[in-house]
């Protein structure tokens, strides 16, 4: 029984695949999936602006929010450092003065 169930899936797959490599390969499949990508990314902008404006009307940061000021304090860490690189820098160059 299995062998034979093997034998159908076989058959159907040469059958089936060169039809669909041949669909999967044409123009019009690559501008549909163009298009429904396109409109994927329009879809999830404007319900991420919607669901921004849901949690901004309760009070809470939205996904940008949390991305800007991921941003921001990375900024902040990065001045930090700096700031700290030329104190040290300055202490050693005022010990090696006196």
């Amino acid at each position: 029984m299995d062998l034979s169930l093997r034998a159908l899936y076989d058959a159907v797959e040469r059958r089936v695949t060169p039809v669909v490599e041949d669909v999967v390969h044409s123009g019009e499949f690559r501008t549909a999936n163009q298009v429904a990508g396109g409109v994927q990314r329009a879809v999830g902008r404007r319900v991420g602006g919607v669901v921004a404006s849901m949690l901004h009307m309760v009070n809470l940061p939205a996904g940008t929010d949390v991305k800007k000021l991921r941003r921001q304090i990375g900024e902040l860490d990065y001045e930090v450092r700096q700031l700290r690189l030329e104190l040290a820098a300055r202490d050693a160059e005022r010990e090696s003065e006196k």
